[in-house]
């Protein structure tokens, strides 16, 4: 499987009525609309910021090219 295959198989796992309903729940588990930041223990910062980044790299590959194009376009 190719990249471009792959991420057309995240959009189609993740835009499905279930598949939309899990993202919404690891968005919220996940941190990641929230910062991840905890003061005096950066260990425990940077455990925050691998799971948020899981959600980032999810996000990432739903993404098409004319989502990137739209992006750079603001």
């Amino acid at each position: 499987m190719d990249i471009d295959d792959l991420k057309t198989t995240y959009r189609q796992v993740f835009t499905s009525e279930e598949g939309a309903a899990v993202l919404q729940d690891l968005e919220k588990r996940f941190h990641l609309e929230a910062t991840t930041f905890e003061r005096g223990d950066p260990h425990y910062s940077a455990f925050l910021e691998g799971q948020r980044s899981v959600m980032l790299t999810i996000k990432g590959m739903m993404k098409t090219r004319e989502d990137r194009i739209k992006e750079v376009e603001l």
